[in-house]
């Protein structure tokens, strides 16, 4: 979370050429924010509601730069899916980055958290998500132009 995944995804595809897909932006036209659904109807229910968006989404022949949330890979049958339909890049970002951009952030999952506490659920799905990509992008700059231009080539070369 507060990794870049939009931003950075929406930019380097931008240009490229490539379609941009947010599954958080389709769930939020179609279900209502994430931070509505886990309100509403529980964690259990938006990573439903997430798994049968990512499906959909992945039906397409498109080229597409796909920013998931950052629990998606999270649940083993997103990442099968995933394996098989698409290249998986890591927005590995520094802490102290993603700490900055989070600001006053509403995120259900960081809500009513502690600096430390958000730091243990970084430090903590650090490994999953370093096991799941196909390409670690590291992320340790505040140059935005620098970091979607070299993201822009990455993708392109894959």
């Amino acid at each position: 979370m507060a990794s870049g995944k939009t931003t950075f995804g929406r930019a380097a595809a931008e240009q490229i050429g490539w379609r941009f897909v947010d599954l958080d932006e389709v769930i939020t036209a179609r279900h209502g924010t994430p931070a509505e659904i886990f309100a509403a109807q529980g964690e259990h229910a938006f990573r439903d509601i997430e798994t049968e968006t990512l499906r959909e989404t992945l039906q397409s022949a498109e080229p597409t730069v796909l920013s998931l949330g950052g629990g998606t890979i999270l649940r083993d049958e997103n990442l099968a899916l995933l394996r098989t339909k698409a290249r998986i890049i890591w927005l590995d970002t520094d802490f102290a980055i993603i700490l900055s951009e989070i600001g006053n952030s509403d995120r259900p999952v960081i809500r009513g958290r502690s600096i430390s506490q958000i730091r243990a659920l970084y430090d903590e799905r650090r490994p999953r998500y370093a096991a799941a990509a196909d390409i670690i992008f590291p992320i340790n700059t505040t140059d935005y132009e620098q970091v979607i231009r070299n993201l822009a080539e990455t993708i392109q070369s894959l």
